[in-house]
């Protein structure tokens, strides 16, 4: 008869079945990324092409602009649930925490997490910044901030010389 206050042991075959699910998970994140990206491109494209070609148009330049902060904000979003994910996987993975099986709640990491490696801001902010806002390093991160950065930049000069 086993104690009942000892957990029991996870099967093999269960945690590679929970491994399985958070990479689909993260696979997923991934590819939305990617999709925010080739979205973005065209919209951006147009709104930033339409105001140089047609002068006095800065209001169709911020428009892009304010397109890129949107489709930034989602993409460093889907960053931050890929990393929290990712940081789920290596717990699983190590088999050193005690994880629910099957669990694909990335609340559920330990405190022991750091939270840069989850995506979320230092220890002592806010909760509903940490809730509403991806971290510092997700936003400056090279898939995001070299990505949006220039793009904005681009737009900002644009809506200048057009104006």
């Amino acid at each position: 008869m086993t104690d009942p206050a000892t957990p029991p042991t996870p099967d093999p075959e269960d945690r590679r079945k929970h491994l399985d699910f958070i990479q689909a998970v993260v696979t997923r994140m991934s590819a939305a990324s990617s999709n925010a990206k080739a979205w973005l491109l065209p919209v951006v494209t147009a709104a930033y092409g339409y105001a140089l070609t047609q002068q006095k148009a800065d209001s169709v330049a911020l428009l892009g602009l304010g397109a890129t902060l949107l489709f930034a904000y989602l993409d460093a979003n889907y960053l931050r649930q890929e990393k929290r994910f990712r940081s789920l996987y290596k717990a699983v993975a190590s088999g050193q925490y005690n994880i629910a099986t099957f669990s694909l709640q990335p609340d559920d990491l330990p405190s022991e997490v750091p939270t840069k490696e989850k995506g979320d801001w230092p220890a002592g902010t806010p909760r509903w910044i940490n809730r509403l806002l991806p971290g510092p390093n997700v936003w400056f991160s090279w898939s995001v901030g070299v990505f949006y950065v220039p793009v904005a930049l681009l737009g900002v000069v644009i809506a200048c010389i057009v104006r």
